[in-house]
């Protein structure tokens, strides 16, 4: 299976490591980020943490990490295996920034303990529905036989969520792992399954012409956030004009990636040089095509609080969800997307 697909599969995983990390990190914590804050002529110096090794979707973070430089602002990205670890770095104080961290993860992570917020989303969700090529609209599922990777996955509720919003029945195997059910599509075994629309890219390369993707829940459901930047909560409070600063640097990278193709794919082959080209020239139009890639930064009230609701339904978080803008506030804060908004558009 695909590293993104792993980090999403063991989300669950991760935010149960946290109750015991973040406590080690709190008798831990040393009040790190001294150069956080700068003054006027100073070069500040901040740190950015990925709940992952890096892959396609960290570019929007580099690719703002390049605009702020141009702002005398440098963020050191670091790539860490898990986002239990990155959050629990930010917690210690050892950063500001967690980059790339599920709604999955951070909500758990603030019922635990982390005094961190979700300020913007870096993508819409990209788990797609691949199907053989003869499938030409949902309808065409009806009856036929549809993978996922197990009963209590994500992708099974995501096929789930597919069937109820266009009313077709299907038959449900169980297949772990994307590349075992990217063979089973191109051997006829089955007729569709729920699949990371990167692992799918690079999987067509694999098995040319065995199976398209029909759609990506980032579509269908456009209101659903899902990988996003969480910042120290107290140190954004203490550094508002900076926070904010972070934030627009996010929302211009992600809409100069997807207006600037051949930016795009030379940053893509610059950070991921062990990808084929001709994969992440696709992964790039794919983003671009289907506004995978939010120019709005995503992150509303509304939004959030259809995101908990979806999260908590299909068993990927336990909370009692909150009905009104107060009760979001403990996990996001918006203003620092209002304010990026108002600057960059009016």
């Amino acid at each position: 299976m695909m590293k993104t697909s792993l980090r999403r599969l063991f989300a669950k995983s991760c935010a149960a490591l946290l109750v015991l990390s973040l406590i080690a990190a709190a008798c831990g914590s040393d009040g790190g980020g001294d150069d956080a804050t700068g003054g006027d002529g100073e070069t500040v110096q901040l740190v950015a943490v990925n709940g992952s090794s890096e892959d396609f979707i960290a570019l929007v973070s580099v690719a703002a990490w390049e605009i702020l430089a141009e702002d005398g602002i440098e963020v050191e990205q670091r790539f860490l295996e898990e986002a239990s670890t990155a959050i629990q770095a930010v917690t210690r104080g050892d950063a500001q920034i967690a980059t790339n961290i599920g709604v999955n993860v951070g909500v758990p992570a603030v019922d635990a303990g982390a005094d961190i917020v979700d300020v913007v989303a870096t993508q819409r969700p990209t788990w797609a529905l691949a199907v053989e090529p003869s499938i030409e609209s949902f309808a065409d599922l009806e009856g036929k036989r549809l993978a996922v990777h197990g009963e209590a996955s994500f992708t099974r509720a995501v096929s789930q969520y597919f069937s109820q919003l266009h009313g077709f029945q299907y038959e449900e195997l169980i297949i772990p792992g994307s590349e075992v059910r990217a063979e089973a599509l191109a051997q006829e075994q089955i007729d569709a399954s729920v699949i990371d629309l990167p692992d799918i890219v690079q999987l067509s390369k694999t098995y040319p012409g065995s199976f398209k993707v029909l759609s990506t829940i980032g579509e269908e459901f456009p209101d659903l956030i899902e990988q996003d930047i969480w910042l120290d909560r107290a140190w954004a409070e203490e550094n508002p004009e900076l926070a904010t600063k972070v934030v627009s640097a996010i929302v211009q990278a992600m809409r100069k990636l997807t207006s600037d193709s051949d930016y795009a794919l030379s940053l893509a082959e610059q950070r991921l040089p062990d990808m084929d080209r001709d994969v992440l020239e696709e992964l790039v139009n794919e983003y671009a095509d289907r506004g995978l890639w939010p120019a709005d930064g995503l992150l509303t009230p509304e939004r959030a609080l259809s995101t908990l609701t979806f999260f908590n339904d299909v068993g990927e978080i336990e909370i009692d969800v909150p009905t009104d803008e107060a009760g979001l506030d403990k996990y996001f804060d918006f203003s620092y997307l209002d304010a990026a908004l108002t600057e960059l558009d009016g």
